[in-house]
């Protein structure tokens, strides 16, 4: 029993802050993700792809609205 507990200790001890859930996540692709996320996002403007731009927009205006209905009509019940 001892010696479970002593092995638990030292896999625990052993972990790096970038192994997380069984996964091992190395820290320069996550950086090369967050920088093409970035630029994606960056790129993404009305006079370069109206319409996507504009799909986004729709979208969007469609979550707001429904928050909105749903706040509304909660209060109305109040």
């Amino acid at each position: 029993m001892a010696e479970n507990g002593k092995n638990c200790d030292q896999r625990r001890v052993a972990m790096n802050k970038e192994h997380h859930n069984g996964n091992f996540t190395d820290p320069s692709s996550v950086n090369e993700k967050k920088r093409r996320e970035r630029e994606e996002r960056q790129n993404i403007v009305l006079w370069r792809q109206p319409l996507i731009t504009l799909q986004y927009f729709s979208l969007e205006i469609l979550v707001i609205l429904k928050e909105w209905t749903s706040k509304l009509w909660h209060r109305q019940s109040i």
